[in-house]
């Protein structure tokens, strides 16, 4: 047998293996083919494709088919999508939207080149995780932003950079709330804020007085002067950490923020979008206790 006979037995015997599979695949695909709700392919459309895992699931398309399946599932879990999702989701599966609170993400974090002091040079892979394993990382506080970008390579929306004073910079123009970068931040400094915010509180560190200006010339001092003056009793510290509660804060009337942003000796509670300003002139109630606090 020749050479050209070979080819084409060779030709033939592939041929018909390659029908017999196709085929086979073609039978099996119809025996066992599962019907698709085309009600979760319309909700599906409707979501954003993020895939974020924000709504509790492991993508778009298993929420799609969670809250058209299972009457338990809420309309409004999808985080990126916003009211505007929830909306097209409740009135597609005939479920009750419910309130829908925005949320966006906060850098508890004011601690910049020029305000937060390094005690070391890091040289390692580049990335917070790496940094924070590698004693806490470059700088003297160890409850700040690392500045190496962790947060902003997971950010499926382009809401996030390294701003020009070395720390994240959030945009919240295109910040959604997902929650990506809270769960990557191996210094939990990145925390869910209501949309609708007077203030914002950009330090968590727990140290106090001296051991806190020492590291950081923006850093809170612990000297308890937001909680004891606020009018709504919206400010706590428990435990050396310092939280907001923002609906008694909006819940409270105008003007009520420019309290304690008033009295704040470092300025780490400020008006949204007014960064911290280490050299804020400090009332002389407040100075002696923050100097009290050191």
């Amino acid at each position: 047998m020749d050479l050209l006979h070979v080819a084409i037995w060779g030709v033939l015997v592939f041929t018909t293996l390659g029908l017999f599979f196709g085929i086979a695949l073609a039978s099996a695909a119809r025996k066992f083919h599962v019907p698709v709700n085309p009600l979760v392919e319309e909700v599906r459309e409707n979501l954003p494709s993020a895939n974020c895992g924000a709504c509790g699931f492991a993508g778009c398309q298993t929420y799609a088919e969670k809250v058209v399946e299972d009457e338990n599932v809420s309309p409004t879990l999808c985080t990126p999508g916003g009211k505007v999702v929830a909306i097209d989701i409740s009135r597609l599966t005939n479920k009750v939207m419910g309130e829908i609170k925005e949320v966006v993400a906060m850098l508890r974090c004011s601690g910049g080149d020029s305000v937060a002091r390094k005690q070391a040079e890091y040289d390692g892979i580049h990335t917070c995780l790496g940094a924070n394993l590698a004693f806490g990382g470059a700088k003297a506080c160890k409850y700040g932003c690392l500045g190496l970008g962790d947060c902003v390579r997971v950010c499926a929306f382009d809401a996030m950079k390294i701003g020009d004073l070395g720390i994240v910079e959030i945009d919240y123009a295109k910040c959604t709330g997902c929650g990506m970068c809270l769960d990557v931040c191996p210094k939990d400094c990145l925390i869910s804020y209501p949309r609708a915010h007077r203030v914002a509180l950009t330090c968590q560190s727990k140290g106090k007085g001296k051991a806190v200006k020492d590291t950081c010339t923006v850093g809170c001092v612990q000297c308890n002067a937001c909680v004891k003056e606020c009018p709504a009793k919206a400010i706590t510290l428990v435990d050396g950490f310092l939280n907001i509660d923002h609906a008694a804060c909006l819940a409270y009337g105008p003007s009520c923020e420019e309290i304690c942003v008033t009295v704040c000796p470092t300025d780490i509670i400020h008006h949204p979008g007014q960064p911290p300003d280490a050299n804020k002139p400090k009332p002389k109630k407040v100075a002696k206790q923050a100097e009290a606090a050191a």
